[in-house]
C-alpha cells in the first residue's frame, strides 16, 4: 500500500504535504498567494510559472519568503 502523503522541509520545519502537491498548492494552503511570495526549492530559486509545474517529493526542502516593503 503506497503512502498518501509524504515530508518535506518547509521554512525549517517538517511538512506533511500531499503525493501530487506542486508548489503552488503548497504556497496556496498556507494561506500565500503566488504572486507575493519567492520560493526556494532545494536551493534554487523558482520562476512564478514553475510553481504549478514543480511537484514535491519527500525530504524537498523549500524556503517561502514573503518580501516587506518598508521605508
Amino acid at each position: 500500500m503506497k503512502p498518501e502523503s509524504i515530508t518535506i522541509v518547509a521554512n525549517g520545519k517538517p511538512e506533511q504535504v500531499g503525493l501530487k502537491c506542486s508548489v503552488a498548492d503548497f504556497v496556496s494552503a498556507c494561506g500565500w498567494k503566488a504572486t507575493q511570495v519567492v520560493v526556494e526549492c532545494n536551493g534554487r530559486v523558482l520562476e512564478r510559472a514553475e510553481l504549478t509545474q514543480t511537484m514535491l517529493k519527500s525530504g524537498d526542502h523549500l524556503e517561502v519568503i514573503v518580501p516587506v516593503a518598508g521605508g
